[in-house]
């Protein structure tokens, strides 16, 4: 069934066109990724379509009654609101019947003996039960539970940007709608947050329209893939592999073409010049013909960023750090660390959130110093720090001032000198817009220039600290590119699981209590690696049941007579007690309406049930010796 559909859609900022024409539709249950360069108006359809912006030019048509849930990239937030007044600000009954259960149940755990409370929420859980909603509760608890979002009546002024997007992110799930939208919804989780999501939008049966630079993402979520491209809309029925076979072949297609046709083209230009003269209808629709095929709209290929320093010479002495720890808010972040960097090291760095990853990379840098021991960094050791939030941009500055104040010229690693200008061009900043703010970019277009700008220092030691953040994914390939062929010192910080794996060959891995592990590997050998570690120790632990039960068996060889006799009266037992569990089935199905019989029934109902695990349990074990 077709939940929206979109009609000739047109927008553009400033002078800009961004998109043109575009037409689509979203199905029942269908995922689409949107992709393109950044800049191209991917964030701008994503608002347009939840309400959030408006288009130039076209019609959006959406099924009558639909819910749309939309996750913005940069989410706002009142500072004085609490996370419970954010997670649950949907206006839908059962958001709300479940916002003023978890509001009550905090309230009663802090007065326990408080009977107006205690009336309420008996009102509450009725009306919850009227609703069939406790299995929508138990979704959101767990929900919740998998994001680390526990103080609901935390302020949110007082939260990491990390657990602002989480907060984000459960306002947006938990809500009921038939289409999801997500604008880059990976950005500040940490990559086992990451992996729970990918698991989560797997099995969701809602539509789900998302933004998002993790090619891990779309290639495990994604039905479909939706491209931007020259201000058209592109659709390709597959996830992000079969996008990129498809691509490729298309645009082989549109190469040849152009070169069949520039042949033709040369044969007629050559009769042109021999005095052609449309002496006839056939002679006048050649001539014609060749003019069409001049005037033709030629195919190019999207133009690439080029990314090219020569990079300075490194020391013997790269960077040392010896013994060194940190503590923050009485946490020791980073316990007694020791390392020494080789030449071309490339090292990836994970851990949850808030296990001390940024701590380190500024303790690595002498941004900030260590509590106890030293970092030695060596004297041709010259840092280019890509940090995730890109501070050192001036907004109110032009891009061409900014990129001077690093350098005007720069030496590219083939010998060749070239203009700040002229680097910004390389970056796809085209010269008319050098002039530009930096405010008025979008969020990658900023990531590109701040990245540019760490470039522009010819730094021989570069520090990545979640630099794949708004960044489209095209850029993303061909920075990994340069990363490979990068002749100095890496370290990154990233969420991004391709990313890692295609740039990285050795992990830091930080357990959150100030450890640090080293590990010989990208990330998805880190993960096969955990996978199979706890394959082993569920084998493990299966054995120990094993090597358990037959010692017993050994040492009974078969049930005393006491034993016997027990087992015998378990089965009467739990034959009595199902037979008291159905009967209050029925009592549950009778249409009851007085509260305080049901609530009887169901502490019964709970006791019965406990007892039958227990013995069902006990009566387990003795049938395993008695076989």
């Amino acid at each position: 069934m077709n939940i929206l559909s979109v009609d000739k859609l047109g927008k553009s900022q400033a002078s800009k066109k961004l998109f043109e024409n575009i037409s689509f539709g979203i199905e029942d249950k269908q995922k689409i990724a949107l992709i393109g360069t950044n800049g191209t108006g991917k964030s701008t359809l994503l608002r347009i379509i939840a309400g959030k912006d408006s288009a130039d030019e076209g019609n959006l048509a959406f099924k009558k009654g639909v819910k749309i849930n939309f996750l913005e990239q940069i989410p706002t937030f009142k500072d004085n609101e609490t996370i419970l007044e954010n997670v649950f600000s949907s206006d839908s009954p059962k958001v709300q019947l479940i916002k003023n259960y978890e509001l009550l149940c905090e309230k009663i755990a802090e007065n326990h003996d408080d009977e107006e409370l205690q009336k309420d929420l008996e009102k509450l859980i009725t009306q919850i039960d009227h609703l069939d909603a406790w299995q929508y509760e138990n979704d959101i608890r767990s929900i919740l539970s998998e994001l680390g979002i526990n103080h609901l009546d935390t302020k949110m002024s007082t939260l990491s940007g990390g657990m602002l997007k989480k907060v984000a992110l459960a306002q947006s799930l938990i809500d009921d709608s038939e289409l999801l939208i997500l604008d880059e919804p990976t950005n500040h989780l940490d990559l086992k947050t990451i992996q729970w999501l990918q698991d989560y939008l797997q099995k969701t049966t809602q539509a789900i329209l998302l933004v998002t630079h993790d090619r891990y993402l779309v290639d495990n979520v994604c039905t479909d893939v939706y491209e931007i491209d020259r201000q058209s809309l592109n659709q390709y029925s597959g996830n992000y592999s079969y996008y990129l076979e498809k691509k490729a072949e298309i645009e082989n297609s549109l190469v040849q073409e152009e070169q069949r046709i520039k042949s033709v083209l040369r044969v007629e230009l050559e009769w042109l010049k021999r005095g052609a003269k449309a002496r006839s209808t056939k002679q006048k629709a050649r001539i014609d013909r060749a003019n069409n095929m001049i005037n033709r709209e030629k195919y190019k290929p999207d133009e690439e960023i080029e990314i090219s320093i020569t990079g300075r010479r490194l020391g013997k002495k790269i960077l040392e750090a010896e013994k060194i720890s940190k503590t923050y808010n009485n946490k020791k972040v980073i316990k007694d660390f020791s390392y020494k960097f080789k030449q071309g090291e490339r090292i990836g760095i994970i851990g949850e959130n808030g296990s001390g990853k940024t701590t380190f990379l500024k303790l690595l840098t002498g941004s900030e110093k260590p509590d106890t021991g030293k970092v030695d960094i060596g004297i041709n050791t010259h840092f280019g720090f890509f940090d995730q939030y890109s501070t050192a941009l001036d907004l109110e500055m032009p891009m061409i001032d900014y990129i001077k104040q690093e350098a005007i010229y720069i030496t590219l690693n083939n010998g060749k000198t070239i203009s700040a200008g002229q680097m910004l061009e390389r970056f796809l900043f085209p010269s008319n817009t050098h002039y530009t703010t930096i405010g008025k970019l979008s969020g990658g277009e900023k990531r590109r220039l701040f990245l540019l700008h760490i470039l522009m220092k010819n730094p021989n030691f570069l520090v990545f600290d979640e630099p794949t953040n708004d960044l489209d994914i095209k850029t993303l390939s061909i920075l990994e590119d340069f990363l490979n062929e990068f002749g100095g010192c890496l370290i990154v910080v990233s969420h991004d699981r391709y990313f890692m794996d295609r740039v990285v060959d050795y992990l830091l891995v930080f357990d959150g209590q100030g450890n640090i592990k080293g590990f010989p590997g990208n990330y998805s050998d880190y993960i096969d690696l955990q996978e199979d570690l706890k394959s082993e120790e569920i084998q493990k632990q299966n054995a120990q049941k094993e090597v358990y039960v037959k010692n017993k068996t050994t040492e009974k060889n078969k049930l005393s007579f006491k034993e016997r006799y027990e087992m015998e009266n378990l089965e009467k037992e739990i034959e009595k007690l199902e037979n008291e569990k159905s009967e209050l089935d029925k009592l549950f199905s009778s249409g009851e309406e007085d509260f305080d019989k049901i609530s009887k029934w169901n502490e019964k109902y709970k006791t019965l049930e406990n007892q039958l695990t227990t013995k069902m349990e006990r009566w387990e074990y003795l049938a395993s010796i008695e076989s």
